[in-house]
């Protein structure tokens, strides 16, 4: 991969022009030009973990934590239905507990039941809630969650303890990474872009992650330090700029990964006000609308000046940008259908090969 290498180190702005162009290519030929929604619902902002970089962080006692109810996150579900979404996405700070992961498991057996009644396809639901047990993801898998997004911020092991408190470990992100693959979840993961002692190298290392672990999604953002985490009050310098070298790991991600569903991150658009644009430039075909209540969304701030934008001004940008919504689909993954076709034809292989023995 040593002609990525030279692109990342690259700081020609023709060279980031052509990669961008290629990337652009690359994605309307494989997931056309179609933008596809998944309607964000941020449901808590409760968080057990102590992550140095982000907002929630279990030890920031500067925000007002909050909670949806049920009625809450399922209201917004059957909005979202009604406007065409087609897909949600369910995050939360991370809390590996009993009484948390049962509620998330009645919300979505509840929202798949209530937008299937007519017979159609329902609401895909996406879940971002981090680490969990094997069985936990089962369940959730089983009630109707089929999208699930862990990022993975980092492949280094030394840049990952640089950012995370010695409880979280690399090894076990990608215990749970492989745990959702073995499921049958669409996978995600993804990366910050810009951390302190990030440099070209790390970026290298991840995309090469990206392609061996066969990921369905990627969400990935430029890093923004959040004033009251530990490393937002201790700042320090990167490498790698987290606005080009965001733009330049999603189109060399898009072209290595041609079928893949990439987002263009809220990060990026907060970073940018053309973020959108560029991220759909680069290789995204994801957006995430934020549906979570307005009175809740200044306490779910993972860095700081976190940008929010409306519906119809999503919609607007987009379509400036030569793409259009695709909206009543739930714009799943090229890669995990392929995958999915490939193991069934190997059932029925081996059914057949099981018979002729017989």
């Amino acid at each position: 991969m040593s002609w990525i290498e030279n692109i990342l180190k690259d700081n020609n702005p023709e060279t980031m022009e052509e990669l961008i162009t290629r990337a652009d290519q690359v994605r309307r030929k494989f997931r056309g030009e179609a933008v596809y929604l998944r309607g964000l619902i941020e449901f808590t902002n409760y968080c057990q973990r102590n992550c140095y970089y982000c907002g929630l962080r279990r030890d920031n006692n500067a925000i007002n934590r909050y909670r949806l109810s049920a009625k809450e996150i399922i209201d917004l579900a059957l909005q979202a239905n009604q406007m065409g979404f087609q897909s949600l996405a369910l995050q939360s700070g991370e809390n590996p507990d009993r009484k948390t992961v049962d509620f998330l498991v009645r919300v979505v057996s509840e929202i798949r039941e209530l937008t299937t009644r007519d017979s159609s396809i329902g609401l895909g639901i996406t879940l971002s809630v981090g680490e969990l047990s094997y069985a936990d993801y089962k369940r959730l898998y089983e009630a109707g969650g089929h999208r699930y997004l862990l990022r993975i911020e980092t492949t280094d092991p030394q840049l990952f303890a640089s950012i995370h408190p010695p409880s979280q470990t690399l090894e076990k992100r990608i215990e749970c990474l492989k745990a959702l693959k073995d499921i049958g979840y669409q996978v995600g993961t993804g990366i910050m872009v810009g951390l302190p002692g990030q440099t070209p190298d790390h970026l290298l290392a991840d995309l090469q992650f990206f392609v061996d672990m066969d990921v369905d999604m990627i969400g990935m953002g430029p890093y923004i330090p959040h004033p009251q985490t530990p490393m937002g009050r201790e700042p320090s310098a990167s490498q790698v700029d987290p606005w080009v070298h965001t733009l330049k790991v999603m189109a060399l991600t898009r072209i290595l990964m041609p079928d893949i569903n990439m987002v263009a991150s809220t990060a990026l658009q907060s970073l940018r006000p053309d973020g959108l644009k560029w991220g759909l430039r680069a290789g995204a075909n994801v957006v995430m609308p934020i549906l979570t209540p307005i009175k809740y969304r200044e306490d779910y701030r993972l860095y700081a000046d976190k940008k929010y934008k409306s519906f119809p001004q999503l919609k607007e940008e987009i379509e400036e940008a030569g793409f259009r919504l695709g909206l009543w689909q739930w714009g799943d993954s090229l890669r995990w259908a392929k995958r999915q076709q490939q193991s069934e034809d190997n059932k029925v292989a081996g059914h057949l090969q099981a018979e002729e023995a017989m």
